[in-house]
């Protein structure tokens, strides 16, 4: 029986100086999760092997014994080291783990009592024999077969988590499961090797495990990197080379594009010359579905080892109802546009054509006419200011136009409205309190609009027989404000935020006309605001602040 003596030996020699020479190559693994993981497993089952070793060759009973505790305790690190690595590589955090401290608090008791052994002898007894080589022969007791199955019970969460990774991924996953497979024939030799007389009671499993990093971490590296990449996105991904050759895929993009089957090593181009396309373009894929068209918006990352890359990551986002939505703007934005040439040009011209016929009628009516002619002329200009206020709303509505903000002179445009204004309204007092402010703000045209409907709203709904209209001003470091108080009936409290349509109302609400909403709108847009105050004695003081530029 001396080679046989001679066969463990050598194997557990080897899984020992395999697991070991095998780290350095762990470490090149880029997830850190991933690395410290297999790194702690492979070391834990090195000096698990090297346990045994020390078991079969040392030259005493009592060093023999502690050889064996030293290997037994590494193994129930490695099961630690294994579940640690399982779940790190398949994306969920180790450190957030449920019930994380009962776990290492269980581990540290079992591990004591393993430590202790000598003193209770719960795990196993321990007695010289020659058969069928001198060894001390071990003979387990009832705690090491429920630690036992504890730990077959966390090995297998561990081989669940890996199995539904790879299964997540391409068909080309296969390889790794065969040798994730590996890992688990010699946990048969375990369980069966106490009723097989030659082979004797240990825990077999440190050669599948060296195997399996071999395997791994010199054959099927990129496979394993590229799974665990592919795999922890719900998204469609695809894992490329540095020739842009596929490496690995996951089956969410099997199901977008069915060539990527059997095509690990091939081109991307050969699979689909549109995602290549936009892979290098970026941009929006639409592809062909069986629920109708659907668009991915295509992004990339690189994958480095280093400072060199060696692979880039490409996922697919859904965005097909982003996209939809963004068409129906866009429809909605062409038609908001038709219906401003039609009331700017159309509607606009044809009022301008009846107030310039109703004014050549005022020297032509009797006495009795001219109040209803009166009328017809201030309904004229009205509609007029409104297709105005329409005009300046729809373009307000242009985040293209909103975005192009650039110092606005801010007394010139206030002098603008003040004179329009009051040749509009002859008979309304304007007053300016001191001299208009001398300062520029981030704006643009539009700012016009803002001013020119809060000096109408505060002459249209002022009730006394001479409206009275003061616009005053103060500045800060970063900011001015103008205020616009009139003598009105003023605005009750509930009706604050109402008359500009804020919150989910906007124009739904009862007391909101669109030009004051217009006006709220515009000022937003400017990165300032506008509300209403109570003026003293009586009326309303609309306050607009603006960012100085």
């Amino acid at each position: 029986m001396k080679w046989l003596f001679i066969g463990y030996v050598m194997l557990f020699s080897v899984t020992a100086v395999v697991c070991l020479a095998t780290i350095p190559r762990a470490r090149s693994i880029q997830h850190p999760g991933t690395r410290k993981g297999l790194i702690g497993l492979l070391g834990s089952v090195s000096l698990w092997s090297a346990g045994y070793v020390g078991y079969f060759l040392a030259p005493t009973e009592p060093v023999k014994y502690a050889f064996y505790i030293i290997g037994f305790v590494f193994a129930f690190v490695a099961v630690g080291a294994w579940l640690y690595f399982c779940a790190a590589y398949t994306g969920r955090p180790p450190r957030e783990a449920p019930y994380r401290n009962v776990a290492i608090g269980i581990f540290l008791v079992f591990t004591v009592l393993k430590f202790t052994n000598p003193l209770h002898n719960l795990y196993f007894t321990a007695e010289w024999t020659t058969d069928p080589f001198p060894h001390l022969a071990i003979q387990h007791q009832l705690l090491y077969w429920i630690v036992l199955g504890l730990s077959y019970a966390v090995i297998a969460v561990g081989f669940f988590m890996l199995i539904e990774q790879f299964y997540h991924t391409g068909t080309d996953s296969r390889p790794l499961i065969g040798l994730l497979g590996l890992t688990a024939i010699p946990t048969i030799v375990t369980i069966l090797g106490e009723q097989i007389e030659e082979v004797l009671p240990l825990m077999y499993e440190p050669p599948g495990v060296a195997l399996f990093a071999v395997g791994t971490l010199f054959v099927y590296i990129h496979r394993f990197e590229a799974i665990r990449l592919t795999g922890e996105t719900d998204d469609p991904a695809v894992f490329l080379g540095t020739n842009r050759q596929i490496l690995d895929y996951n089956q969410a993009a099997s199901r977008i594009f069915p060539d990527l089957q059997d095509s690990i090593g091939t081109s991307v181009e050969s699979v689909s010359s549109s995602l290549a396309e936009k892979i290098s373009e970026k941009g929006i894929l639409t592809v062909m579905s069986n629920d109708g068209i659907r668009a991915y918006e295509v992004s990339s990352a690189p994958f480095m080892a280093g400072e060199v890359q060696t692979g880039q990551l490409v996922t697919l986002t859904d965005v097909t109802a982003r996209e939809s939505y963004r068409e129906q703007l866009e429809e909605k934005t062409e038609q908001l546009e038709a219906l401003n040439r039609m009331v700017r040009h159309d509607i606009r011209n044809d009022m301008q054509v009846i107030l310039a016929w109703g004014e050549q009628l005022q020297n032509h009516v009797t006495v009795e006419g001219k109040d209803a002619l009166d009328r017809v002329l201030r309904k004229s200009r009205h509609v007029i200011e409104i297709t105005d206020i329409v005009g300046d709303f729809v373009e307000s509505l242009s985040d293209e136009r909103m975005a192009e903000l650039e110092p606005i002179a801010l007394d010139e445009i206030l002098e603008s409205e003040l004179a329009t204004v009051r040749d509009s309204h002859p008979d309304v007092t304007f007053r300016v309190s001191g001299n208009l402010p001398q300062v520029s703000v981030y704006a643009n045209e539009l700012l016009s609009s803002v001013f020119r409907n809060l000096f109408e709203n505060a002459v249209q709904h002022n009730d006394e027989e001479i409206p009275e209209i003061t616009v005053t001003y103060t500045e800060t470091k970063e900011t001015v404000r103008v205020q616009i108080a009139d003598n009105g009936p003023g605005i009750h409290d509930s009706r604050k935020e109402q008359i500009f349509g804020k919150g989910q109302k906007g124009l739904n609400s009862p007391s909101t006309g669109i030009g004051l909403y217009l006006v709220y709108t515009l000022t937003r847009k400017f990165d300032g605001d506008v509300w209403v105050e109570d003026n003293e004695p009586k009326g309303a003081v609309f306050i607009v602040e603006l960012l100085k530029s």
